[in-house]
């Protein structure tokens, strides 16, 4: 774990926090401040749900940036995407590929796509706080106990360095800061943002959470993996049981002499240990024949996509080539 912010205090983006004597944490009180808005001076900047004081901000940040079910899937991402956390399309890219970006607070659907859609969660504001960084995250006398602060500055590392692929250049950046969007808070300058993002462009997998360890995720994939996670483990699980009850059989044959009540157990080991076989064959040939199953859904989506992208191309060079057509003898 990173024992100090990605970035320096003069680089941070929100300078709304500080921290005080004894190491609390305030908004700093600013002469353009109402002073009648005292409520919005004990939350944290950008998020007015998340009290300042509250013994509870743990699970409110949790909300905010735990992935812990795509977290559990990590180990099968091989199944599911390229192995690399850089992954991840620029915003125009993602435009040029005809991506619409949908803006989700879910942080478990961040960079995940479906068809023409792109679901991205906006930054908080808090999170580009230097103070905020270091009284909830990397203080000793944080309110957040320590294996959940290693979590979360887990999931923020992750969840931040995404968006130093998602903006690379000043019209990734105009595209971040438009209004349909608003991916990253109002005020903030293209240079600004660049300074700020660089020490989290640095930060390396082993410091992210898991889902952070790969980019983009595809919607479909997920789901498909999600609903079969548990039957995985349960076929593994039958593997463990069928490989037990094989070891017994063999152990109870090299008995040299059996009553008949061991042998009527021998016989009935045996018969489970073959039932456990065809069990774990018939699980596996399932999931076999739905994966071809998938393959094939994916191969015809792609080559029906490649038809039609061709189709598109080739049509303004035949209507470029087609004879003009006779107007008719008045």
């Amino acid at each position: 774990m990173a024992q100090a912010a990605p970035f320096e205090e003069r680089d941070q983006l929100c300078s709304e926090l500080e921290i005080v004597e004894h190491n609390h944490i305030r908004r700093r009180q600013l002469e353009s401040s109402p002073t009648h808005n005292a409520a919005r001076m004990e939350t944290l900047p950008g998020d007015p749900r998340i009290s300042l004081t509250e013994h509870e901000t743990h699970e409110l940040l949790e909300d905010e940036l735990i992935t812990d079910e795509l977290n559990k899937l990590a180990p099968h991402f091989w199944l599911i995407t390229t192995q690399s956390s850089k992954n991840v399309m620029s915003l125009t890219e993602q435009a040029v590929q005809g991506r619409k970006i949908t803006v989700t607070e879910n942080p478990g659907l961040h960079l995940v796509w479906l068809n023409q859609r792109i679901f991205i969660k906006p930054v908080p504001k808090y999170l580009m706080s230097h103070a905020f960084w270091t009284h909830y995250l990397l203080s000793t006398t944080s309110p957040i106990q320590q294996d959940k602060r290693i979590k979360l500055i887990e999931a923020a590392q992750g969840f931040l360095r995404s968006y130093a692929y998602l903006i690379q250049h000043e019209s990734d950046f105009r595209m971040a800061t438009d209004d349909n969007t608003r991916l990253i808070p109002s005020g903030i300058s293209y240079t600004g943002f660049v300074t700020f993002i660089a020490g989290f462009k640095r930060v390396d997998d082993t410091f992210v959470s898991p889902r952070y360890q790969v980019g983009e995720l595809r919607l479909k994939r997920l789901n498909f993996w999600i609903k079969f996670y548990a039957p995985f483990l349960f076929t593994f699980a039958l593997f463990s049981l069928i490989m037990s009850a094989m070891q017994l059989v063999l152990a109870v044959r090299t008995v040299p002499t059996l009553d008949a009540s061991w042998l009527i157990f021998a016989r009935a080991a045996d018969g489970f240990a073959l039932f456990i076989v065809f069990l774990v064959a018939v699980v596996i040939a399932f999931f076999l024949i739905t994966l071809v199953g998938m393959m094939a859904a994916e191969i015809n989506y792609a080559l029906r996509d490649l038809y039609r992208k061709r189709k598109e191309k080739q049509a303004p060079q035949d209507e470029e080539h087609r004879p003009s057509t006779p107007q008719a003898n008045q």
